[in-house]
């Protein structure tokens, strides 16, 4: 039996969630609803704007797959995560959030850079615009993997934000090449519509071989396809995984688990954030997922992303809450 359920590579970054209308984020010249990467200069430069009109709602540590992760620690899965950070307040409130949470920590420090923070801007729609400075989490190498980690474990996890620099590319296709030859299965998350648009030809390069499993938004879908449909982008994906999960929202989610397709209805709910609603989707169906209980396994994200959307950042307070979504997702079932 493996050691863990699965292990995650991602960007170790702090969240900033601020609260801002619709104007702002115009004349910050942003994009509603996706992530831009900035340098240093900019990005501090821009959160010192932030900060003069107003706190943050929240500052918690974060990144795609690290939020995915804890929640499935929470869960109480047996989960590992590798990252980078600085010898900074941010670098060690990440490491010590992950380790207080049940994750083990293959987080690598090093002495310059800054660590990386994203600037979460919600707007009052609850769209959720991110403005990121990499930092020293762009630096992550293949020396800062535990390979033995994935030779244990039962699924590898990658964030698609990881194509953005060639060196952290290459420390997805090597974890990859890892995991194939150890059968450790492999899931890939898209990340973000932009980025899957600007960066696509280094996403392909994760596809080399097929994976386990792939997750992402409509947007995120038709964007890496070069479709102008749904249809047409589910042909696509099938090329490069057994199996896919696109989320649409309010309307739900879509599966295709390499043989039969799967559609579950969405949950109409007052929502206040959509921060962290796909890792929170990906960390809860990771959970529950065996081959037999795909369509369990998708309400279960399904409801957990609800909740989620329903409070201010990608993580609950109180780890009982996350015991609460078990319990309670039972009791509907």
């Amino acid at each position: 039996m493996s050691k863990y359920k699965l292990y995650g590579i991602g960007n170790a970054l702090l969240d900033y969630e601020y609260k801002i209308n619709d104007q702002i984020l115009e004349d910050l010249k942003l994009e509603k609803g996706c992530m831009l990467l900035n340098e240093y200069e900019k990005h501090f430069a821009l959160h010192e704007k932030l900060k003069a009109m107003r706190p943050p709602e929240k500052i918690i540590p974060g990144g795609s797959v690290a939020n995915s992760v804890y929640a499935m620690a929470q869960f109480t899965d047996n989960v590992c995560f590798s990252g980078k950070v600085s010898d900074d307040e941010s670098g060690k409130n990440f490491i010590n959030c992950l380790n207080e949470s049940g994750v083990d920590a293959y987080v690598a420090k090093i002495n310059d850079q800054r660590s990386g923070e994203c600037l979460v801007l919600i707007t009052p729609d609850n769209e959720r615009t991110m403005n990121t400075f990499l930092g020293s989490s762009s630096l992550l190498g293949e020396n800062d993997i535990s390979k033995e980690s994935i030779k244990d474990s039962n699924y590898l996890l990658i964030e698609g934000y990881l194509v953005t620099s060639d060196t952290t590319l290459n420390v997805g296709i090597a974890a990859i090449n890892i995991a194939h030859e150890n059968n450790t299965r492999i899931v890939i998350t898209l990340s973000d519509p932009n980025i899957v648009s600007y960066f696509r030809d280094n996403m392909m390069k994760l596809f080399d071989k097929k994976s386990h499993i792939i997750f992402c938004n409509e947007q995120e879908a038709l964007n890496f396809s070069q479709a102008d449909n749904l249809k047409d982008a589910e042909k696509f994906l099938k090329e490069l995984t057994n199996m896919y999960i696109i989320t649409l929202g309010s309307k739900g989610a879509i599966c295709f688990d390499g043989a039969n397709n799967h559609k579950i209805s969405g949950h109409q709910v007052e929502s206040k954030d959509f921060t962290g609603a796909g890792d929170m989707f990906l960390g809860a169906f990771m959970h529950q997922y065996t081959d037999t209980n795909i369509l369990e396994s998708m309400k279960f994200a399904n409801y957990c992303a609800s909740k989620i959307i329903q409070i201010y950042g990608a993580k609950f307070n109180n780890a009982n809450d996350y015991q609460e979504l078990k319990k309670n997702f039972k009791s509907l079932i």
